[in-house]
């Protein structure tokens, strides 16, 4: 007995030891990705446009906090060191010999493939062009035909003399046209072979040349910050689950913002295929969003999930925003059918924003049924989740045209503004769809007059609008305040 229970604690604290002392997995994101940014081609030019992109792209990949960029002056001194020639794209062998010296297995590399800048004339507006003939005709008026005749010729030679080459050149220099057309790549330092790439342009038109250029560059930035963060996306692990709670090891470390997605997955697994191999990737098993931020670890909500989730599992950042679109059937006692559509623009957030279109049938105070189109925007505050259920608060605000005939045949239109306060239950059905049910009371309405337009002969005018006839009492919808129902199918895609 006493031999069983000795061999029973030192296979306890085998074990234990083991678990102890296991290493992470090597596909684990735990540091920062060193990174060389070589210069550009025209790098003699401190004022270039390569250099001026090449600094961007520096900047960015060091704010967005998951690449070490290995100072330039270092990469300065080795090309001086191994006189490296930059008149042309630099060859395989000294990207290769920079990476060994550098310590560094990737590099970044600017190309400019288009930049000119010209001055262009300044584009005149219809309105402009109106004013400007509506000026000039109320002249003539004021002159008489004979006067006109003897001095329109000596008035236009006046004119176009002022208008000297000087004047012209001076509109053009206050005028100028950028345009920036250049390819980011990273390329593998020991093959020099890209692994990836984007390409990034900006146009613009307006002020001098550095004011052309600088509004420009400032379009290339917003791209490349954008771009660049999926050069090297996270890969994490739960470390710990409380509940709907996870603890997973990554943090500001690795430049981790609040807020951030991560699909959570099962393991990899290995398999040997045919005497080769093979990798089974993990399914997965949940979404989960970063809630607090840690130093090199960081607290995250399940926001979805499908299968179990425990510590161990691998946790992959989402570089695309998931996409979330749905369809409402809405009816209401008066009656009152619509068929929408609706897609979220920032889904899986607290507070997230939905915009829409409606098609829908309502009947008004004479009892004739109203055809109308709509548009409509939706604010919506999630609660909490639990058991696949999220119960969530919103304000709804569509703005609806419709069309009819009044007595006399007339084409009428007005719209209707209902804005409603929502209680919604959105329901898990799977991985990617849902089922949401949803109360809302229409607490206001706002129901323009009928009108229709009139055709005139200035084509300028637009028309005129008028009130339309009816034998009756105007048709109004001024009982459509209260409770209201609306069912939902939700689309996820990611």
């Amino acid at each position: 007995m006493v031999l069983l229970k000795k061999t029973l604690l030192f296979l306890f604290f085998m074990i234990m030891s083991r678990v102890l002392t296991q290493e992470l997995d090597d596909d684990l994101t735990l540091n920062k990705k060193p990174i060389i940014i070589l210069p550009a081609k025209d790098a003699d030019s401190p004022g270039s446009i390569g250099n001026k992109i090449t600094a961007i792209l520096s900047q960015k990949a060091t704010e967005i906090g998951r690449f070490e960029v290995i100072d330039r002056r270092l990469v300065d001194a080795i090309l001086e060191e191994q006189k490296l020639q930059l008149s042309g794209m630099i060859g395989e062998g000294q990207i290769v010999k920079i990476g060994e010296l550098a310590s560094a297995e990737e590099a970044f590399i600017v190309n400019v493939i288009e930049f000119g800048q010209k001055g262009v004339p300044k584009i005149i507006k219809p309105q402009q062009r109106e004013k400007v003939e509506k000026e000039q005709n109320q002249d003539e008026i004021l002159s008489t035909w004979v006067v006109k005749t003897m001095v329109g010729a000596t008035a236009k030679a006046i004119v176009e003399s002022a208008k000297s080459d000087a004047v012209r050149k001076v509109e053009l220099e206050n005028n100028i046209h950028t345009v920036i057309n250049a390819e980011v790549r990273m390329l593998n330092v020991a093959t020099g072979v890209s692994t990836n790439s984007f390409r990034i342009n900006a146009q613009f038109t307006g002020g001098n040349r550095d004011a052309s250029l600088n509004m420009a560059l400032k379009n290339i930035t917003w791209q490349i910050s954008r771009k660049i963060r999926g050069f090297y996306s996270l890969t994490s692990e739960v470390m710990q689950v409380d509940g709907y709670e996870l603890t997973m090891l990554t943090g500001d470390d690795l430049g981790i913002k609040q807020g951030s997605i991560f699909e959570i997955a099962s393991i990899d697994r290995k398999k040997i295929y045919k005497d080769r191999i093979v990798t089974i990737p993990g399914k997965a098993r949940a979404l989960a969003r970063i809630t607090n931020v840690g130093p090199d670890a960081s607290e995250a909500k399940v926001i979805r999930k499908w299968r179990k989730v425990v510590p161990g599992l691998k946790a992959y950042e989402m570089m695309k925003t998931p996409l979330v679109s749905q369809i409402d059937l809405f009816y209401g006692q008066h009656p009152w059918y619509e068929l929408s559509a609706k897609y979220w623009l920032m889904p899986f957030r607290k507070l997230s924003v939905g915009l829409g279109g409606q098609l829908g049938l309502l009947e008004d105070s004479e009892k004739n049924n109203n055809v109308y189109l709509g548009i409509g925007s939706t604010m919506d505050l999630d609660l909490f989740y639990i058991f696949g259920i999220t119960p969530s608060m919103g304000i709804s605000i569509p703005v609806n045209l419709f069309m009819r005939r009044d007595d006399r045949n007339h084409d009428v239109f007005s719209t209707l503004i209902t804005p409603s306060v929502d209680l919604n239950l959105a329901i898990q059905l799977g991985q990617f769809r849902d089922l949401v049910i949803s109360t809302r009371y229409i607490f206001s309405h706002i129901h323009s007059d009928w009108t229709y337009q009139i055709e005139t002969d200035n084509e300028n005018s637009g028309g005129f609008r008028n009130k339309p006839f009816w034998n009756g009492v105007k048709p109004t919808f001024s009982a459509i305040k209260g409770f209201y129902f609306n069912l939902s199918l939700r689309k996820i895609r990611f």
